[in-house]
């Protein structure tokens, strides 16, 4: 059986001989198909009625192997893989696949955790999935409100996800999985107010869910293309939100936000403590599963990082607080 793995994963464990500044320490798999997705999300390569080639997710390539190679190269080479990630893409008969493939995992001696990201599932399929020995399950969002989900992914899209039908998903894994082995995404830069995506985020950490970050980054054929990426400075202080939130060092209720644009201004809590969280860096970090760093995922190489997929340099540091200024002198 063929399955895609990320350009990255492939060169992290013996496929490619590539160059990577760095190795994800996470191995992202995705199911393959000759067709495209039955889902239509607007800005995903993958989509039906997308004309983009669908060996790409985001700005990364992900060529096909068969699984068998996988495994082998992961059982015999010294990675720095830590968690498999397997990506689900909607096809006839790929919640089937989806379970060979971790039946496949199973049956050796590879005692990696493995989280799988899907389309909306029953609680009855989370519950084949966990007594596979799945640890942790993701349900994407990525839209900051319903009204924007329904242009994005939903109805405007002639498709049968929905915000309730992804909620009641969310609640499913929930009972099977437990609080904090749920994750959903949110995609910053697809028509979201600042005030619109730390309300989401607070949302779903109330409910025990992790929330992964990412920017919106626009691929050719998709019919978001010629989208731009979000503000540098306002995905910052999403980041800084995110933090904040899930630390509960503060929450969406005391951060103040600019009344016509909805952009954070205060962010609840004093200076020096804001002050000594940026310095560290962490609140900029990939955000997801445990060992989840996605390199360049989000950005080319040489340009400052949306998410970064390692502890940050002080030059880095030094980057990211120059977007704080107003905050921090």
């Amino acid at each position: 059986m063929r399955v895609r793995a990320s350009i990255g994963t492939a060169a992290a464990i013996g496929l490619e001989r590539i160059r990577v500044l760095v190795e994800p320490t996470t191995a992202y798999l995705m199911l393959h198909s000759e067709s495209h997705c039955e889902s239509n999300c607007m800005f995903c390569p993958q989509a039906r009625e997308s004309i983009a080639n669908t060996n790409q997710l985001s700005r990364v390539l992900w060529p096909t192997y068969d699984i068998s190679e996988i495994i082998s190269n992961l059982l015999e080479k010294k990675t720095g893989i830590k968690r498999i990630c397997i990506q689900t893409v909607k096809f006839d008969n790929s919640t089937e696949e989806l379970y060979e493939i971790i039946e496949m995992i199973n049956k050796t001696k590879l005692s990696i955790p493995i989280t799988v990201c899907s389309y909306p599932m029953t609680k009855t399929e989370f519950l084949k999935l966990k007594e596979l020995g799945v640890s942790r399950v993701g349900i994407s969002f990525d839209c900051a409100t319903p009204k924007i989900f329904e242009k994005i992914k939903g109805k405007e899209r002639k498709s049968d996800l929905s915000w309730n039908l992804l909620e009641q998903s969310l609640k499913s894994a929930i009972e099977v999985f437990g609080n904090r082995f749920v994750s959903t995404h949110l995609i910053i830069g697809l028509g979201e107010t600042e005030k619109e995506a730390v309300k989401f985020i607070q949302h779903f950490n109330n409910q025990k869910i992790t929330i992964g970050l990412f920017a919106f980054t626009p691929i050719k054929n998709t019919e978001m293309e010629d989208y731009k990426q979000p503000p540098i400075d306002s995905y910052r202080r999403i980041q800084l939100a995110r933090y904040l939130i899930i630390k509960e060092l503060c929450s969406f209720e005391k951060m103040i936000f600019k009344e016509k644009e909805e952009r954070i201004t205060d962010f609840g809590i004093n200076k020096e403590k804001i002050k000594k969280i940026i310095f560290s860096g962490k609140p900029f970090e990939t955000t997801g599963c445990p060992h989840c760093n996605r390199p360049f995922y989000n950005e080319s190489p040489g340009s400052e990082l949306y998410n970064y997929p390692k502890d940050l340099t002080q030059e880095e540091i030094s980057k990211v607080r120059s977007h704080f200024l107003d905050l921090i002198e």
